[in-house]
């Protein structure tokens, strides 16, 4: 064991942490890994028994018992070919509007990212139904991937929230609190996008211009009325038994994502998707995803662990809080780190990575702690849409078609980041938009 400051120690792990990012290999792994050789370096060998603690305590958390419920729910959810339907409807529905295809995606996006918590499949399914649609009818191909990046994130703010479920235990707070206080600027944010697209297909016509007259005369008004019904009512259903189970007090979170499991179940029965190939398929599906996410969860709380055992938040504690901005100059301080994580690395690790070390500082300076998770949480967006680590991205284009480039979606993701930013400003002036729900249910 070698004798370190903990200033040392800090930009010893910092730059080991920066090597490890820019390497490619595993997140986990590298965070792993730095938490076992400078806890080893610079603490000795007690760093084994935190690898053992960590690994029990994790397995053991009943909150994060939602994850692989939430995530089999999702996965379930998009078999069953709701969207699907719900998009064809809706889509003639509001045809006749400039930008109508992506106002249709971006409502049915809000509507399912409160039935699952899992970006990559949101993207991905919303990706292969909208978007050579939207191609089809001459939409700007910038603005289609646009359309399906951000909707197709909402997911991971509007609860059922993974990110919710991680944030919670990481920071000490209720997930079902935190569930009210992402909801209200969650579908603000999905309203502030369909808003976006309309300005912008008033002023450009050809960016997304209305489906031809033919296509619109598919259906007659009550067709499209019943469908719409039809169609989401399964959707409704599923909110129903999650989030209704939560804000009527008939379950807490875990409880409500089985139940949410089940009623998917329930839905692809109905659709008759449902079969032991599918039931197979979507558990192994839901075991891969849940099994990232529980390796990144141990490794990242190991590395803290051992960044905490050796002063480093003391280090970061000390720098924020001496710094000669104020209390908001801090927190915007704070936030721009988040941002810049988002860059950098996964969203769970970096949110694993900063919760623990500035859930205390934030207290200090005084800050409401749910609404200060909120706003974080909503600075996470930016994550999933800006490079080099734009997940969303990265989805997308594994299943466009090849006339949409990296370059195209890049271009048309950026208009949404300042949505995005917009509404971190919002929350911040008023940050009633955070707090009137959890105030009220609660």
């Amino acid at each position: 064991m070698i004798s370190a400051s903990p200033m040392t120690v800090f930009i010893l792990m910092l730059i080991g942490l920066m090597l490890g990012i820019f390497s490619g290999y595993y997140l986990f792994v590298i965070l792993g890994g730095l938490g076992v050789i400078f806890g080893y370096i610079f603490w000795g060998p007690g760093v084994v028994n935190m690898i053992f603690l960590n690994v029990f305590g994790t397995m053991k958390n009943y909150t994060l018992l939602a994850i692989p419920l939430f995530i089999f729910m999702g996965n379930m959810l998009e078999i069953s070919g709701v969207a699907e339907k719900l998009f064809k409807i809706l889509g003639i529905t509001l045809g006749g509007l400039r930008g109508g295809l992506a106002v249709a995606a971006l409502v049915i996006s809000i509507l399912f990212a409160a039935t699952t918590g899992v970006v990559g499949a949101s993207v991905v399914t919303m990706g292969l139904l909208f978007l050579p649609a939207m191609l089809r009818n001459n939409y700007d191909k910038g603005l289609a991937s646009g359309v399906i990046c951000a909707g197709g994130t909402l997911g991971i703010l509007i609860p059922p929230s993974i990110m919710l479920v991680v944030y919670g235990p990481a920071a000490g707070i209720s997930v079902g609190r935190l569930f009210y206080a992402a909801l209200v600027p969650g579908v603000l944010m999905g309203l502030m996008y369909i808003t976006y697209v309309l300005v912008r297909a008033y002023l450009n016509p050809e960016f997304a211009p209305p489906l031809p007259l033919e296509e619109r005369q598919k259906y007659t008004t009550k067709e499209k009325f019943l469908g719409i019904i039809i169609n989401v009512l399964p959707v409704f259903a599923i909110i129903l038994a999650v989030l209704g189970a939560i804000w009527f007090g008939i379950a807490p979170p875990t409880e409500a994502a089985a139940i949410g499991a089940f009623a998917s179940m329930i839905v692809a029965l109905i659709y008759g998707k449902l079969s032991v190939k599918v039931l197979k398929d979507t558990l192994y599906r839901t075991l891969q995803t849940s099994s990232m996410i529980y390796m990144v969860i141990i490794f990242a709380g190991l590395f803290v662990g051992v960044f905490m055992r050796l002063g480093g938040d003391q280090v970061v504690k000390q720098a924020l809080l001496g710094l000669p901005f104020g209390k908001w100059g801090i927190f915007a301080v704070m936030m721009l780190v988040v941002f810049i994580l988002g860059f950098l690395m996964d969203w769970i690790a970096s949110l694993l990575i900063i919760v623990p070390i500035f859930t205390p500082i934030a207290a200090t300076l005084g800050f409401n702690p749910i609404w200060f998770a909120a706003t974080v949480c909503i600075m996470y967006q930016t994550s999933f849409l800006t490079p080099p680590f734009a997940y969303a991205i990265f989805y997308l284009k594994g299943i466009a078609p090849p006339e949409v480039t990296t370059k195209d979606i890049i271009k048309g993701v950026w208009p949404f980041v300042l949505i995005q930013l917009f509404t971190v400003l919002l929350v911040t002036v008023f940050p009633q938009i955070i707090l009137w729900l959890p105030n009220k249910i609660m």
